[in-house]
């Protein structure tokens, strides 16, 4: 049951119960109604209705982001149903919002007040620069900057700030302003194409030499910069030296006039040819502006150039108006014809030689050489004939190749001893039957002591015969080519 309450309109502290003020307006919360009896309950009904009617009031202008109350407001509470208007602080808009703020009845402010940051006007390109920057809305800030070349003239930064009922960048925007060069060094001997007292970035002179002097380096500076921002040039000038021509010089030929120890620009020299060779070009040559002759002639022989030859080598003489051509061949060659041609009225007399490769004597032990010499040219055939009791092991003709070697190898003559009667004639036998038909020319057996002999024979007589088909191949293949 619940204790008897006084007849009072504010209630004081129940023992069940809990008194909250809100301002002028106080509110008994019950811990369970069904102790409160009815008389009570209505009275206290009517009361909660009535505080409500009467004591619904907001406090103070609520504090909104980046705006305040349009009017100085120094009341800490109002009636329900004001309305207050709100103004956004410099530098900012009210964009879409009524910039109000409404008090409920229930004693709360409803408010419809947003500010946002003013935008400056877009800063938008800089020529022959850059503008760096995040954002254009109040309190930001931009930086410029410029290319190579060029300078910045102005402030490098500028900020978004207010200016009168709007925001505006704090300083004018700069300008790139290209570099410029001072004037470009003079030279001796010498002068630039330039004739301004200026020259901007990558812009540039070329110089040119006096007459007899010819250009060292480039011909071409310019206008460049160190640091991004400091003007040079972009090299030293070239320089301009005397034009100076080497001695001319031409095989079998003479300087008949202006002859001189040191020969400049436009000097000229006339030119002969000795005995046996004709000038072919013009007598007379002049030093040019590039320190070079003018085309220089050349002094030929009356006849085209000598044959020339393998393995070999000519030297040239003149006796009066007749050349003479010596020919030598090259170590490990030897000469075979005449040595020496001569070149009279255009044509040259007599055949040129050949170098032909050395092939030294083939030593044969127990045998002899068709054609006894120490040393035969390529080409030469020697035959071989082993000395009586001895067979030929190889090849019995053989031919001094083009690299100085013999071809097929030299072949050695082997000792063999005499067979009996019977051994013989079996031997004979027995090779009948393994011999083949040779195209040409006769071919005879000789009697051998045994068997390990005979076979051994027999072996090189095969190894002859094959030899011979095989000169015999060549030389069809040769006839064959020159056909």
């Amino acid at each position: 049951m619940c204790a008897k309450q006084q007849q009072t309109l504010l209630p004081t502290r129940a023992a069940h119960g809990r008194l909250h003020r809100n301002r002028d307006a106080v509110a008994w919360p019950f811990s369970t109604l069904c102790r409160v009896s009815g008389p009570t309950l209505f009275q206290m009904t009517f009361t909660a209705a009535l505080w409500v009617a009467v004591f619904g009031k907001c406090g103070p202008p609520p504090a909104i982001p980046n705006a305040l109350p349009a009017s100085d407001v120094n009341r800490t509470d109002f009636e329900s149903h004001t309305t207050l208007k709100y103004e956004c602080l410099p530098g900012y808009g009210r964009g879409m919002s009524r910039m109000t703020v409404y008090c409920k009845p229930s004693g709360e402010w409803e408010i419809s007040v947003s500010c946002a940051k003013k935008h400056c006007r877009n800063p938008g390109y800089l020529d022959n620069g850059y503008v760096n920057r995040e954002t254009i809305t109040f309190g930001s800030q931009i930086e410029f900057s410029c290319q190579e070349g060029f300078i910045l003239v102005g402030s490098s930064t500028s900020s978004c700030e207010v200016r009168g009922k709007g925001v505006a960048w704090s300083n004018p925007f700069p300008e790139c302003v290209i570099v410029k060069c001072g004037p470009p060094p003079d030279i001796s001997n010498g002068k630039h194409s330039g004739t301004e007292d200026f020259y901007p970035y990558n812009h540039g002179v070329s110089y040119t030499c006096d007459p007899s002097f010819r250009l060292v380096g480039s011909p071409f500076i310019g206008c460049t910069v160190v640091n991004k921002t400091v003007p040079v040039w972009s090299s030293s000038p070239p320089t301009c030296e005397k034009i100076i021509c080497s001695q001319p010089n031409i095989l079998h030929g003479v300087i008949v006039s202006g002859y001189k120890a040191t020969y400049t620009h436009r000097d000229s020299v006339r030119l002969a040819c000795l005995n046996g060779t004709v000038l072919r070009g013009r007598h007379v040559i002049e030093c040019q502006g590039d320190g070079n002759w003018s085309s220089l002639p050349t002094c030929e022989f009356d006849c085209d150039l000598p044959p020339a030859i393998a393995n070999g080598y000519y030297t040239s003489v003149v006796y009066f108006k007749t050349t003479l051509v010596t020919y030598e061949c090259e170590k490990g060659y030897r000469l075979v014809g005449t040595a020496i041609i001569s070149c009279s009225f255009s044509k040259w007399k007599g055949t040129a030689p050949q170098c032909k490769a050395l092939c030294q004597k083939p030593e044969v032990g127990n045998g002899t050489l068709s054609d006894e010499k120490d040393q035969y040219v390529e080409s030469e055939n020697v035959t071989i004939q082993c000395d009586s009791g001895f067979a030929m092991l190889g090849s019995q003709s053989i031919t001094c190749s083009e690299s100085g070697t013999w071809y097929p190898e030299v072949p050695r003559c082997e000792q063999v001893k005499p067979l009996s009667a019977a051994s013989n004639l079996h031997l004979f036998q027995k090779a009948s039957e393994d011999l083949k038909p040779v195209l040409t020319g006769n071919k005879t057996m000789q009697c051998v002591p045994n068997s390990h002999d005979v076979k051994m024979a027999l072996e090189i007589y095969k190894l002859t015969l094959e030899v011979e088909l095989l000169q015999l191949q060549i030389q069809k293949e040769k006839h064959t080519e020159a056909h």
